[in-house]
């Protein structure tokens, strides 16, 4: 019985003793500061979302697209020409830009329902769509561009 009395009362000197070691090495609390400032919503930039497409869902896109081509098929947004379906000639310029939304009058049209079969489920919050010659994630009532999947004028 005295061996336990004594072994708890040593437990209690020993935190008895942290605890006065802890609090005279510790520092003096800051003042509050006067007035924190935060940036208005307009200049304060959006956060950026670092999304990775993966190699696979790449080459099941550009897979997805020859294989159409192979069996004869010309799927949106390439073009017959000269007997041969290849992608448009490329846009002097993207009407969109990565963790930016979406301009107005931009069409974006849903991939062909093979292709999301192939791909990797969307993030939640997203989806897959078609603007132009790429085919992009884009979040949901947002319609930021959150990631490029594949660009279809570099088909080969």
């Amino acid at each position: 019985m005295q061996l336990v009395s004594l072994s708890l009362l040593a437990a209690c000197g020993l935190f008895a003793a942290a605890a006065a070691s802890a609090q005279q090495g510790k520092p003096a609390a800051p003042p509050p500061p006067a007035q924190q400032t935060r940036p208005a919503a307009k200049d304060s930039p959006l956060p950026t979302l670092s999304m990775v497409v993966s190699q696979r869902d790449r080459d099941a896109a550009f897979a997805y697209y020859r294989d159409e081509i192979a069996a004869g098929r010309c799927p949106a947004p390439l073009v017959r020409k000269d007997k041969v379906c290849s992608a448009p000639a490329a846009l002097a310029a993207k009407p969109w830009r990565l963790d930016q939304p979406l301009p107005e009058g931009v069409k974006a049209d849903a991939p062909p329902p093979g292709l999301i079969a192939k791909l990797s489920p969307s993030p939640a919050g997203h989806q897959y769509m078609r603007v132009d010659t790429d085919i992009v994630i884009v979040g949901v009532g947002t319609r930021n561009v959150a990631a490029l999947v594949v660009d279809l004028s570099r088909l080969q």
